[in-house]
């Protein structure tokens, strides 16, 4: 398919060259002169007439002055055909007549294509001009068609025009046959004209630059080369249109020349590593090396003028085709995806640039019409953006799949991490079950055990009495029990541990003579509060009310609790001898060491009156 599609071309373009040689045979053979010096116009449908017929005057720049006349001249003139490298004027005589009765309507004439500078004169009178006859390679153009309104007065049954014109070397200089006619007929003609040489070619360049600017945008947010060499090729290929139809040049010839192939040889350049970078493979070493001699020419070749650009634009050409073919080769599937795309672009610009070639240099009946580039750089623009979206397309497209895949992986991670975090959950319960344990099995041997152990020496000593021996026990009990309710306690509640150390030993304080006053108020949670820490509390205070119980000999004892907005205070007070468990015994050390792993304000003091105050000061504050 790839050969089949490379051979319609070249049959393409030999065809092409087969008729563009007929064309020229027979403009050859209709400038021989003829037995009649002036012919009459001839007569086309709807009563406009087509002048071709002419006596040709042409005088070239480097003749001296002479002139040389063509009795009988069929238009169009193509100038770069017969006068090839030379430069010069031409004055074409064309005679029409117009009987009295047509004379009244008003009429028109269309000049499809005039340059490069123009002067048209009827019947002696100018009607219009064109740049400057005396100053070859002016600003002037001569691109859009040449439409005059005929002023009737000034017509006559037997009509002359001259035009005359300055033509310039390699710049399509001619004149195309004029036609002559009712201003109603032509107007349509010369409309049609004006979309296709004017209009049309406007708005390709502006087509070609907004796709230039959206591959130069997607280009800015991906920074893919891609997008760079499409932005490059339609953004030249923009300005090279627009020299196709500005009339009046920014530049003199041959500055505009040399600009007009520059942005030519700037757009193939990008061109060739547009279609580089879609194949997506390293290219062979000879064709890098081929094509950086043959860009590298081109500047030099438009440096030593347009000779050399012509021989450049012929070699350009061949190594154009071989590319495509090569290019074709390495297409797996040449019919799809980018690749297609860009093979049809370069086949398009390719055909346009041998069809332009030929009817600038073989086809002299091409002078009115005009080239395919433009035509070109549409298909071309229509093609980089196919290029694009579906470039755009496979990356949205590779973004989703990448994001599917994140989000799979992203799942799977999160269940392993939720796993995971069962896992560690799972051993923080352990473990806190763990401390629980050790922290229980730590407070029973701290409290129901040592007084366990005590009861037995007091036993095995024999020195205690029985009451005292009773005494201990009961303190032990009152600890387990109090270990038991520590453990449904909720955590940070001081009103509810304190209401389980009065149900506990409210009836044991009672029985050994005490009178229990209770004063707590409402308190509020202690904040960065643990079981641990409540357990510590709970010691502390069932301590201090032991020590009263077994040395104060207090008959009142007073637990009084309060809070304001910075901590929550409980004091013990009795009114017994002041006599505590300091000097002899660890009850008073093990309560400051409780006091400070808790983070309290632990006070121990006696009272000018009498007893002991125990005073522990609970942050609410971190």
């Amino acid at each position: 398919m790839t050969h089949a599609f490379v051979g319609r071309w070249l049959w393409f373009v030999l065809l092409l060259g087969c008729q563009a040689m007929a064309v020229q045979a027979q403009q050859n053979t209709a400038v021989e002169p003829t037995d009649s010096a002036l012919q009459t116009a001839t007569p086309i449908p709807a009563s406009v007439l087509e002048l071709r017929q002419a006596r040709l005057e042409v005088r070239l720049r480097d003749g001296k002055g002479q002139s040389t006349s063509l009795p009988a001249f069929n238009l169009p003139l193509h100038w770069d055909i017969p006068y090839r490298r030379k430069a010069g004027w031409a004055t074409a005589h064309l005679a029409f007549d117009l009987p009295a009765a047509q004379r009244q309507m008003p009429h028109a004439m269309l000049i499809p294509r005039l340059g490069n500078a123009y002067r048209v004169t009827l019947n002696g009178e100018v009607l219009a001009t064109g740049g400057d006859l005396r100053t070859p390679n002016d600003g002037w153009a001569g691109r859009r068609p040449l439409w005059l309104r005929l002023p009737t007065p000034l017509l006559q049954e037997h009509n002359v025009l001259v035009i005359t014109i300055r033509a310039d070397y390699l710049r399509r200089a001619g004149i195309s046959p004029v036609q002559v006619g009712p201003e109603s007929l032509l107007q349509d003609r010369w409309h049609t004209l004006e979309w296709e040489r004017v209009t049309l070619p406007r708005a390709i360049s502006l087509f070609s630059l907004v796709v230039g600017a959206f591959c130069l945008l997607l280009w800015w947010q991906q920074r893919q080369a891609l997008y760079a060499y499409a932005a490059l090729c339609e953004l030249l290929w923009a300005c090279r249109i627009t020299a196709i139809w500005i009339e009046d040049i920014p530049l003199s010839w041959p500055s505009w020349f040399q600009a007009v192939q520059g942005f030519f040889w700037a757009g193939c350049l990008s061109l060739y590593w547009l279609a580089r970078t879609v194949w997506e493979s390293p290219r062979p070493r000879t064709e890098t090396v081929l094509a950086a001699v043959l860009f590298g020419l081109c500047p030099l070749a438009v440096w030593l003028g347009a000779d050399a650009v012509l021989a450049w634009t012929s070699v350009f050409v061949l190594a154009w085709a071989a590319l495509m073919g090569q290019l074709a080769r390495e297409c797996t599937r040449p019919w799809g995806g980018p690749r297609m795309w860009m093979l049809l672009a370069l086949a398009v610009c390719w055909a346009a640039l041998v069809r332009d070639i030929t009817a600038a240099r073989l086809a002299p009946g091409q002078y009115m019409n005009g080239g395919w580039t433009m035509w070109a750089a549409l298909l071309a623009g229509l093609a980089v953006l196919a290029i694009s979206g579906q470039r755009f397309q496979q990356a949205r497209q590779q973004v989703a799949d990448l994001t599917t895949s994140l989000e799979s992986r992203l799942a799977e991670r999160e269940a392993k991490l939720a796993q995971q975090h069962e896992a560690l959950r799972q051993l923080e319960r352990n473990h806190a079950k763990s401390e629980e344990r050790a922290r229980i099995l730590r407070d029973m041997h701290d409290g129901a055990g040592a007084h366990l152990i005590t009861a037995m020496r007091q036993l095995e000593g024999g020195t205690a009495s029985q009451a005292q021996v009773m005494q201990t026990l009961r303190e032990s009990l009152d600890q387990l029990r109090l270990s038991v309710d520590a453990m449904s306690l909720p955590t940070g509640d001081v009103n509810a541990l304190l209401a389980s150390l009065r149900f506990r030993l409210e009836q044991r304080i009672r029985d050994s003579g005490l009178e229990l006053q209770w004063d707590v108020d409402l308190l509020p949670l202690w904040p960065h509060c643990s079981d641990e820490a409540m357990g510590h509390l709970q010691h502390i205070i069932f301590e201090a009310i032991s020590n009263v119980l077994q040395h104060a000999q207090a008959t009142e004892l007073r637990l009084s609790a309060q809070a304001d907005e910075q901590s929550i205070t409980i004091r013990l007070r009795d009114n017994g001898l002041g006599k505590q468990d300091c000097a002899n015994g660890n009850g008073l050390r093990t309560m400051q060491e409780r006091a400070d792993l808790i983070g309290a304000s632990l006070f121990v003091g006696r009272e000018d009156g009498g007893g002991t105050t125990v005073q522990v000061v609970l942050l609410l504050a971190p």
